[in-house]
């Protein structure tokens, strides 16, 4: 008699993203997890009050006596020297975030053998939010960040993932320590 072999596929969305994954069991102690990078939408995006109240859901229904109420008000202070030059309040809604893309895997085969990789592209949408005195000099209208743990081709071509050095088709350099 063989092992018992699944497949599971999931379609969810993550920060208003469609996502795609599947879950494969492999025999008795194997198993993968795959989360696919596909094309986005242009409306694919949640503003920041929106990630909180999300974030507020989630730790509640962990924790319901978890408090969250300072939450919001926090980082509205933090955010504070973004606030327009006419006095008004930051506004946490301005800020939108597209998650343009994400990859995970996970591979289990036995107790210790284990496999976790991940590639993950934001983008932040700050357009308007430089105070208008500076503006005219420097206006950021977006940042995007990428994070990845991953050298596979496929992955890093699909989600256009390069460093510096690979743009430049140069070797990246070694860091250097001075100083004992």
């Amino acid at each position: 008699m063989s092992d018992l072999s699944a497949l599971l596929g999931v379609n969810f969305s993550l920060l208003g993203t469609n996502l795609h994954a599947a879950y494969e069991k492999n025999g008795a102690d194997g198993y993968a997890v795959l989360l696919i990078p596909s094309e986005q939408t242009a409306d694919n995006s949640v503003n920041i009050g929106q990630v909180i109240e999300d974030i507020k859901k989630i730790v509640k229904g962990v924790n319901k006596d978890a408090s969250t109420d300072n939450m919001q008000k926090d980082l509205e202070n933090s955010m504070s020297a973004l606030s327009t030059d006419s006095g008004n309040k930051f506004d946490l809604n301005s800020i939108i975030v597209k998650l343009q893309m994400a990859y995970l895997y996970i591979s289990k085969k036995g107790d210790t053998d284990t496999v976790v990789e991940y590639a993950f592209r934001l983008d932040i949408i700050t357009e308007g939010l430089i105070p208008e005195a500076i503006a005219s000099l420097v206006d950021v209208q977006n940042i995007s960040i990428s994070v990845w743990s991953t050298n596979r081709k496929k992955v890093l071509d699909k989600m256009a993932l390069v460093t510096i050095s690979d743009y430049l088709g140069e070797k990246s350099a070694e860091p250097q320590i001075t100083g004992a």
